[in-house]
């Protein structure tokens, strides 16, 4: 149970600290979208984009919306490092 709590806490902190980042740089906030979702109901797999001012800075899957939505945060960040 605190793994969980832990790892959510991590996950969060990837598009907070995209967000921080952008906006030292004077950037516009990212936008989050779901690109495909594929597979049966009970096992979809999502594919989200994170865009910055309209133009994509990563994308990511994962199990769950959230999920993706923060591996693709994480990807950004490491583009704008």
């Amino acid at each position: 149970m605190d793994q969980g709590t832990s790892d959510s806490f991590v996950s969060q902190d990837y598009k907070s600290a995209l967000q921080e980042r952008l906006q030292a740089r004077g950037l516009g906030l990212p936008e989050y979208r779901v690109a495909a979702e594929t597979g049966p109901e009970h096992d979809k797999l999502f594919e989200v984009e994170v865009r910055v001012n309209g133009d994509l800075a990563a994308t990511a899957t994962g199990r769950s919306k959230k999920d993706a939505e923060q591996q693709a945060a994480q990807r950004a960040l490491q583009a704008f490092a």
